[in-house]
């Protein structure tokens, strides 16, 4: 499974499609630079990608990465019709396997004052999988060439959005429980942390909801986003802070209630170690002369 890091979204750099005669074959092509998602809607592409090999049957999509040597192991046995979108990423990827890598998407406390920044989420595709949604897909890639001819000066935009439709398409055929059980447990984990940060969450509560033990939740939030339970919700409730002491005239004894600590003294006092300032200095920034 490729991750990316996003902002900014993967770019579109190119598009087409092709399809090979009995006998053709795909390029033979080393380290290109970029990726290329291939998408057959007729026929079979068996490729090969350093040591690894893969069939690409109809309906599937399939990623070759740009750092590797990739090839076709046996020419097309039947007409085969496919789609390619070459594309690339600003920051950086990996590829996720089982067990997970310690800290493969190190949840980053932020440290900066403002609090309207943007951070950082990733963006799982499948190395190789039947897509589900398989008309919306088709649809799309066709809506991606066909955008190319038009004559609008926002032709770009609208292919790039096409394009990120797509990916998103390929990305819910991903049964993340299959493929990365660990990761699906933290993600899982982290979704129900953060619709309840604003009450007290105990280990043991959070153990009952996802139905595994909690000190194998915790391992595998710390192998995932490099914190425990209780450091990812403070991480939340601190950038909620920060959002209500700019946005609200609230008072300090409310704001602190209102995301989930129960005493103020102790807002406070994490809040002045994690920022650097107190709660109402932080404030005293933003208020306008």
């Amino acid at each position: 499974m490729l991750q990316l890091t996003a902002p900014p979204l993967p770019t579109l750099l190119g598009a087409g499609e092709d399809t090979y005669n009995t006998g053709q074959s795909h390029p033979d092509r080393n380290q290109i630079g970029v990726f290329d998602l291939l998408i057959v809607t007729r026929g079979c592409l068996t490729m090969g990608e350093n040591q690894q090999e893969y069939q690409i049957q109809e309906k599937c999509a399939f990623i070759l990465y740009p750092d590797r040597h990739h090839f076709t192991l046996n020419p097309c046995t039947a007409t085969t019709h496919f789609y390619w979108f070459h594309f690339t990423t600003a920051n950086s990827w990996i590829e996720l396997k089982e067990p997970l890598q310690k800290r493969a998407q190190e949840y980053e406390m932020s440290d900066n004052q403002n609090p309207f920044i943007e951070h950082p989420f990733s963006i799982r595709l499948p190395k190789l999988c039947e897509i589900q949604n398989w008309n919306t897909a088709e649809l799309l890639c066709k809506q991606i060439l066909s955008s190319e001819h038009e004559s609008t000066n926002s032709w770009e935009w609208k292919r790039q959005i096409l394009f990120h439709q797509l990916l998103q398409e390929i990305a819910n055929t991903a049964q993340l429980e299959h493929h990365l059980p660990s990761l699906a447990i933290a993600e899982r984990a982290a979704a129900y942390l953060r619709k309840h940060y604003f009450r007290k969450v105990t280990y043991k509560e959070l153990g009952k909801v996802l139905r595994y033990h909690p000190n194998h939740i915790a391992r595998c939030m710390m192998n995932t986003f490099g914190c425990s339970p209780i450091d990812y919700l403070n991480g939340i409730r601190l950038e909620q802070a920060k959002i209500q002491l700019v946005s609200t005239n609230m008072s300090i004894e409310k704001v602190a209630e209102n995301c989930g600590f129960l005493q103020t003294a102790y807002f406070c006092r994490f809040f002045k170690k994690r920022a650097g300032l107190s709660p109402s200095e932080f404030r005293q920034q933003y208020i306008g002369k």
